[in-house]
């Protein structure tokens, strides 16, 4: 099959699969949430496709790449406008109230951030790690402006969505590790066995056993990739990530007191949340017995016990995976997994048919933010991974996050049908 063939054909998949979740969608919400959340999800549908087809049949990609600067300036603009205009819900400031309308900047922003990152990365591939660093500078402005809000799960995001992005430009995977390394040092530092363990004053700190197996492998690893042995000035950067490392093992309690205590019990409450089943754990405890409980073929729309007595928070939004393992069961649990699973590949397949950098890029960007969405939120309905407050695509109620969605799948879907050079 030739390439404009096979891509039209992906394209045509992706079409099929994003109607069929769609469609469980508005299923799911009449079953857990009631009408009123049906007729709005309806309706946030009916916004997202008219969108779609002004986009599919009017609009050329190449005119956003074009404009990229204009959107990162918006997306700045915006984020700095929500400090002054913003409404607080929930304990964070992530919504712009428009009338009988609120728009959350920071949805829309992922968008932003995909369309920029694409122009630049195609205008300045990576060729080294400074190309790197100089790239996260431009993105840290506005993952900085989303993570004061507070929004730690949207911040995460863009960090799937920027280092997938920067692989597929040609960044290492070994290059990306050391950015992230001094984060996954402080994390083994938390976890037994305990080698040995330091308190004076404000400084607390712990050698682990996790600790020591990292440091010894990825260092080892990182010395031998970059044969620093060779010269002084690479023995020196080895030296100097080793100490980032070392500084975020030090002061990790002191970063961890940063955060606020309900971001705090958030991203650790998952491991044991029968430590407190009526407060931070009462959550992902009513989530696991409601997919459990559905058993092999689910228990019926309308039937979940659980679901109909509203015993999951947010269920109609973070949680809506939760009411589906009920009432559709085993079955149409993976039933719903393995439609992203298919609609995953066929953008990345997309992204690698096309010639154009640009588009490709849009496709990664894509596909890194549809797959941390949904391995993080199903992760947190299993009670696997932190609630971070990240939806399930397509499938939870929202009316910012569906066009976001929306948009973006009909960027890939325009580019796979108009794009013109083929491998």
């Amino acid at each position: 099959m030739d390439g404009k063939k096979e891509l039209k054909k992906y394209a045509r998949q992706m079409i099929f699969v994003v109607l069929i979740l769609l469609s469980l969608s508005l299923v799911t919400l009449f079953s857990v949430a009631g009408g009123a959340f049906w007729i709005k999800q309806a309706l946030n549908v009916v916004v997202a496709g008219t969108i779609v087809f002004f986009i599919f049949k009017l609009l050329d990609v190449k005119l956003f790449q074009d404009l990229s600067w204009l959107f990162y300036i918006i997306n700045i603009f915006l984020l700095i406008a929500l400090k002054f205009l913003g409404t607080t819900i929930l304990g964070s400031q992530r919504w712009i109230k428009l009338g009988p309308l609120s728009i959350q900047p920071s949805e829309f922003a992922k968008v932003f951030l995909i369309i920029f990152l694409a122009a630049w990365l195609s205008k300045y591939p990576i060729r080294g790690f400074m190309d790197i660093v100089k790239s996260l500078v431009l993105i840290s402005i506005p993952s900085f402006l989303v993570l004061i809000q507070p929004d730690l799960g949207t911040t995460l995001v863009y960090i799937a969505i920027c280092f997938g992005m920067l692989y597929w430009a040609g960044a290492k995977l070994i290059e990306l590790l050391i950015l992230i390394s001094p984060i996954i040092a402080a994390i083994c530092s938390a976890f037994t066995p305990v080698i040995f363990n330091y308190s004076g004053g404000d400084i607390h700190f712990q050698i682990t056993l996790p600790l020591v197996i990292f440091i010894v492998v990825f260092f080892s690893s990182l010395y031998y990739f970059l044969r620093a042995w060779t010269s002084p000035w690479l023995s020196s950067f080895v030296f100097v990530v080793f100490s980032a490392n070392i500084l975020a093992v030090v002061f990790r309690e002191l970063f961890w007191g940063l955060l606020k205590t309900y971001q705090q019990k958030r991203l650790t409450m998952f491991l044991n949340p029968y430590a407190d089943p009526l407060g931070a754990g009462y959550q992902f405890i009513q989530s696991i017995y409601a997919i459990g409980s559905g058993g092999f073929f689910g228990k019926g729309i309308k039937s979940g016990d659980l679901t109909q007595g509203q015993f999951v928070p947010e269920q109609h939004t973070d949680f809506i995976f939760s009411g589906l393992g009920e009432e559709y069961g085993f079955l149409g649990s993976v039933l719903v997994v393995v439609l992203f699973a298919v609609l995953l590949f066929n953008i990345i397949r997309i992204a690698s048919l096309v010639k154009n950098e640009f588009v490709s890029l849009l496709a990664v960007g894509t596909f890194s933010m549809l797959f941390f969405h949904v391995f993080v939120n199903i992760g947190m309905n299993l009670s696997i991974m932190p609630i971070t407050g990240v939806p399930l695509p397509f499938m939870s109620y929202g009316g910012s996050a569906m066009l976001v969605n929306i948009f973006l799948i009909s960027l890939v879907l325009n580019s796979a049908f108009k794009e013109k050079v083929f491998s």
